[in-house]
């Protein structure tokens, strides 16, 4: 199987920008070796909650300590991970935020986050969510799925935070798969890639980028240094902003041979024969209750 190609870009949303507020998404991509020798992806997602004085600096403490937990946890030949690992890397996260919170003289709440974590192997991977935004993934054999659903609160415009998450809402799934795409997003892309009515991805909208993706013939090249590029004007286009005003991250990865398709069509010409980005991205009709979630609970 190829080696796994990626891009990923977190961009402000048109919200921030008018109102001067940061961009709150952090996320991390890296690629480590286990210590039993086996190739390992990770990545993190962080969303930090909008009314959170601070959560830009909590979504990037978390994103940090996540990646070098992980790496800690992996590297001298234990067991992958299982359900507690997820309760104990939250428990650390916490600790994190509160030591940083004491330094800073904040409060715990000022740096409200949501977690989104893959620890990918060959054969296998462990996903790891609090509150909103998503992991997607796919295998050769299989359709497009969402590991775990978005979780909110009561109210649409709820979901559950790092600083205080109770232990029901920390959601660990394991697959038993050799996975070939894996796709993780904040919660400001959840209007245009998730369909509330099917309670799934919205595969019009995946399966274009994903196949820009798996036609990468490698990291580091000049086509890849394109569609790094083109996700972040995706992203920042004026399709996707007129669905959204909330920052978005996305992290796209693929270790799937290109299939046989005709080149897509970007919005900037990116160098010959290169994958490209779609200029408009198909998106799910607008469903009242699938919105943004970024406030604290009540």
């Amino acid at each position: 199987m190829p080696d796994w190609r990626y891009v990923h870009a977190s961009v402000m949303g048109t919200a921030h920008v008018t109102t001067g507020q940061p961009c709150q998404d952090h996320h991390l991509v890296r690629e480590v070796t286990t210590g039993e020798d086996q190739p390992l992806l990770l990545l993190v997602t962080s969303d930090g909650a909008g009314s959170a004085a601070h959560s830009d600096e909590g979504s990037m403490q978390a994103c940090q300590a996540t990646v070098q937990w992980l790496e800690m946890r992996l590297s001298d030949g234990q067991e992958f991970l299982d359900e507690h690992d997820g309760l104990t890397l939250v428990a650390s996260l916490r600790t994190v935020l509160e030591n940083y919170a004491e330094e800073q003289d904040y409060a715990l709440r000022d740096l409200a986050c949501t977690l989104n974590v893959a620890a990918v192997l060959p054969d296998r991977a462990w996903f790891l969510q609090v509150g909103d935004g998503a992991a997607v993934v796919q295998s050769a054999s299989s359709p497009l799925e969402v590991v775990v659903w978005p979780d909110n609160g009561e109210y649409a415009n709820q979901t559950y935070f790092l600083t205080d998450v109770a232990e029901k809402h920390i959601h660990t799934r394991l697959i038993d798969a050799v996975l070939d795409r894996v796709a993780l997003m904040t919660d400001g892309l959840q209007t245009l890639a998730l369909s509330l009515q099917q309670r799934g991805p919205h595969p019009p909208f995946f399966e274009p980028l994903f196949q820009a993706v798996d036609g990468l013939d490698g990291m580091g090249t000049e086509a890849h240094q394109a569609l790094q590029g083109g996700l972040e004007r995706f992203l920042n286009g004026p399709n996707i902003n007129a669905r959204t005003s909330d920052d978005k991250t996305l992290i796209l990865c693929s270790r799937r041979a290109p299939a046989e398709a005709p080149a897509l069509v970007s919005p900037v010409e990116p160098p010959a024969q290169s994958p490209s980005l779609p200029a408009h991205p198909p998106i799910p009709p607008v469903e009242p209750e699938d919105a943004p979630t970024e406030d604290l609970p009540a």
